[in-house]
């Protein structure tokens, strides 16, 4: 999630905002969807329940809901009223406006069986059937888009006897859209969307075909998202609170969300999702997909204190519709994905020619206009420069059959075509293309793929990190994701209507997952706390090694590695803390043993893991060492900025010097700790001081313990995730590089304005400040300033945000956009508007860096733009 929270009580005083106090009223960027005349409103923790009372009493106000379990506060909508009145209210903590939220969720993508080597991997086969654990007796609620459990292996039933769904409601409807917000909720939380029923069956299939990891479960559905709108979900957060404090008040022991926004913990469900692991139940979250804008695109509620965030992982083997494809080779299989359109499947029955875009070889992508006639045969086309609408229009209008577009980087992805064009669109793998251009640049190439039949492949990323997962580490430098689990092509239940099966990709798919696991673990040993299972869940996790550098991906990456939830069940040990984030750093010599004062002026912390043995009988020894993770940067070697993190080392075959990967040392790195005491470990973790701290390094790798119990021959490894920043990290530049040509003021056309004199704002004369922002930012403030007087006259319209996200072209937020016209506002809201004096002006912006202080001007970063003329 994005959010933006906050307020410079300097700037308010100048802009004569006097009424508010600085972070009461909060406000969202203006990309960010939000529910008109609708807000929560958040209470001091002391105050009772009887202080809604007060705004019952406010004519024009109604009260739509009052949380009390997992959330002191209420929602309201009000068409008349200003919020800052609200927000000025004895008692108030804060105000948000009610904004939207999506499923974690990517397009539906090459079909998977959920098979027993997908359990192997994780642990989970073992815990079924060696432990002769399935979560019995474990209550696990899923909020989401509600449940089609009429489906056969999700128990064809609903809060009967013997039924695996107890508990749940609908809080939303079938008529729920953004445009017309109509509430209407059904009886029971049947799904109309598909992601739910996808969710339950990775939580709770019975099979044949999709394997629950916790089958035995007892399960709650408390549906939030409506039917889709157009192609997507949505759902306000007022409701998902309603959802999110039904199940707490159902006592249910995990809440499971697969759903989020790029974000800060300080929003309205991160604020409940944080009350609830106090609580002492377990919330595991969605990371979130937007792994192509790199570093710090986490989502939230997953950065909530306490939340268990998950990562995702490629599945190995993929049970996919397979194509034929016939050249001078012979006849090869290769895997289809999903079509672009669920309406236009991608079935042949027999050999259909493949052509070029253009007989000369051109035109690749497919991106111009085909010079060839593709009547009666199939487009191959390469992805990339275009957008798939493009390619399937462009192949149309030449006369294609169907579309067979092949990736441009490693695995495969399901497509989306939104345009109205009756022909199919899918896509195969890098390796599957490259084989195919090189045929069919020797001679004819035919494909046929017959409907209805099914290959398995083994997967080229399978157990690697998939590449839409969401990296850390969160705004304020701590560790996220906490795990990582199977999330890429998942097969799992799907609505009857439409097949009942499905593959989907997504963070949306490895929360579940988790969630069974903690479930397995829970039912294990019912007496462990929230603390206890994540500290398990982190520890044994295996670390995942990176092919292009050997090295293991960084915890900002994968958190822990891969589940391991056998191992975890079967632990005798826990560490704590369970990860170690270094957001405070020391520089000059380690004092105190000569290997370390030897390594000279270096950046350093130091920690320390209490390792507590639970054997109530066994001693245990213990050692250390050191599991080196990538570095990570935005920068490449020449300074440029990148959205797909730059990695050391750069590759699997050179050298890598000690200096330039994290070091972690100890005094005491070896003892003998006794049946049921704990002792400590202080380690000292050394940043790389071979990488140039202008370079922006995230660094990051694992403490890895061997435990060697009393009288047993075999070992046990576990590990503590550590990452931190090599560098200043609040000196870190907060807006888009140069590079993607922001800050600009364009026209209404969209064309940068190159000289701002000519630029006459008239009452019907506009433009508009596009920004962007290179890592969030916690408060982001656009004025519109008398360049005469140097005096702000108030903001730009949108031009102040509270927690503002991470932006980049492929992220869910591509970038900012501010109004600039004669009025400016001069409060938070953009509600009390003035007419600007007629004179010279320019556009201030404003963001402030990590950690920065918002009252000094000095820790913000400041973009000015030229002058223009406001008539």
């Amino acid at each position: 999630m994005q959010i933006l929270a906050l307020g410079a009580l300097a700037v308010a005083s100048c802009l004569g905002i006097l009424g508010v106090e600085a972070g009461r009223l909060m406000s969202y960027p203006p990309h960010v969807r939000t529910k008109r005349g609708a807000y929560i409103v958040e209470f001091d923790s002391h105050i009772s329940s009887a202080h809604v009372s007060k705004f019952q009493g406010m004519s024009d106000i109604a009260v739509s809901h009052h949380y009390t379990k997992a959330f002191n506060g209420i929602s309201v909508s009000t068409e008349n009223i200003d919020p800052t009145h609200l927000a000025n209210v004895d008692g108030v903590k804060r105000v948000w406006p009610v904004r939207y939220y999506r499923p974690a969720a990517c397009p539906r993508g090459a079909s998977n069986s959920t098979d027993a080597y997908l359990h192997h991997m994780t642990g989970v086969e073992r815990a079924l059937k060696e432990l002769g654990l399935n979560g019995k007796g474990v209550k696990i609620g899923i909020v989401d888009s509600g449940v089609d459990y009429n489906h056969p292996e999700l128990g064809a039933c609903w809060k009967t006897e013997g039924c695996p769904w107890q508990y749940g409601q609908d809080f939303v409807g079938d008529k729920y859209t953004q445009a017309n917000p109509v509430i209407e909720p059904n009886p029971t939380p049947m799904d109309c969307d598909g992601h739910g029923t996808h969710v339950s069956g990775i939580l709770a299939g019975q099979g044949p075909q999709v394997h629950g990891v916790a089958p035995g479960a007892t399960y709650g559905m408390y549906r939030v998202f409506s039917c889709p709108d157009g192609t997507e979900s949505f759902a306000s957060d007022d409701i998902i609170l309603q959802g999110i404090e039904a199940a707490h008040k159902d006592g249910l022991d995990i809440i499971s969300l697969s759903l989020g926004e790029s974000g800060w913990p300080e929003e309205p469900i991160g604020v409940a999702t944080a009350k609830i692991v106090e609580d002492g139940v377990v919330v595991v979250a969605a990371a979130g997909n937007d792994g192509a804008g790199g570093l710090l695109t986490t989502s939230s509620p997953a950065v909530a204190h306490g939340v268990i965030s998950v990562g995702s992982i490629d599945n190995w083997n993929v049970t996919a519709k397979p194509a034929i494809v016939t050249s001078d080779q012979g006849s090869k299989p290769v895997m289809l994905s999903a079509p672009g359109n669920a309406n236009y499947t991608f079935d042949f029955e027999s050999d259909v020619p493949l052509a070029f875009p253009d007989s000369n070889g051109a035109n690749l992508n497919g991106c111009s206009k085909f010079s060839s006639d593709l009547a009666g045969k199939i487009a191959f086309v390469k992805r990339g420069d275009c957008t798939f609408n493009d390619k399937i229009t462009n192949a149309y209008e030449a006369g294609a059959d169907g579309v067979l577009c092949y990736n441009n980087e490693s695995g495969l992805l399901g497509p989306t075509t939104t345009v109205p064009v009756p022909i199919p669109f899918v896509v195969i793998s890098e390796k599957d293309g490259a084989y195919i251009a090189d045929r069919l640049a020797a001679g004819p190439v035919f494909v046929k793929s017959p409907k209805g039949e099914y290959e398995t492949f083994s997967s080229e990323t399978g157990g690697q990190m998939s590449s839409f997962s969401a990296y850390g580490p969160s705004p304020e430098l701590d560790m996220y994701p906490l795990i990582s689990a199977p999330g890429g092509n998942i097969w799992s239940t799907y609505l009857l209507k439409d097949g009942g099966y499905a593959s989907i990709s997504g963070t949306s798919m490895a929360a579940p997952y988790i969630s069974g696991t903690a479930a397995l673990i829970k039912q294990a040993h019912p007496e462990l706390s929230v603390e206890d299972i994540t500290r398990l869940l982190i520890s044994t996790g295996k670390p995942i090694t990176d092919p292009s550098t050997s090295l293991k991906f960084s915890p900002f990456r994968s958190g822990g590695g891969l589940v391991n939830v056998y191992d975890a069940i079967q632990s005798r040990v826990q560490f704590d803390p369970p990860v170690l984030s270094i957001n405070d750093s020391k520089v000059g010599p380690i004092n105190g043993d000569s290997k370390l004062t030897s390594l000279g002026t270096v950046r350093w912390a130091a920690r320390t893991i209490t390792v507590h043995n639970y054997d109530s009988k066994k001693h245990m020894e213990i050692s250390l060492d050191n599991m080196a993770g990538n570095s990570m940067s935005s920068l490449l070697a020449n300074g440029s900025f990148t959205y797909k993190p730059r990695v050391w080392p750069a590759d699997a075959t050179g050298n890598v010097p000690d200096d330039t990967v994290p070091q972690v040392y100890s005094f005491n790195g070896k003892k003998v700790i006794k049946p049921g005491q704990s002792d400590s470990i202080t380690v000292f973790i050394v940043a790389p001081k071979g990488l140039k701290d202008a370079e922006q390094w995230y660094y990051g790798g694992f403490v890895e313990f061997t435990v060697q119990w009393q009288n047993e021959k075999t070992t046990s490894k576990y590990n503590v995730p550590y990452g931190g920043y090599n560098g200043d990290y609040a000196a870190q530049q907060v807006l888009s590089p140069v590079s993607d040509g922001l800050p600009a003021i364009v026209d209404s056309t969209g064309n940068p304005i190159q000289d701002l004199s000519t630029l006459v704002i008239k009452e019907n004369v506009t433009a508009t400040l596009l920004y962007g922002l290179s890592m969030p930012s916690r408060l982001v403030e656009v004025n519109m300033v008398n360049s005469d007087t140097g005096e702000s006259v108030g903001y730009i319209y949108n031009g102040y945000m509270d927690y503002a996200p991470k932006t980049c072209p492929q992220c869910t937020v591509p970038h900012i956009s501010t109004t600039i016209w004669s009025y400016v506002s001069t409060d938070k809201e953009g509600k009390d508007n003035v007419k600007v004096p007629a004179g010279k002006y320019h556009a201030l912006l404003r963001a402030l860096l990590p950690r920065g202080d918002i009252s000094n001007d000095k820790d913000y970063q400041v973009w000015k733009s030229g002058d223009f003329t406001v008539a």
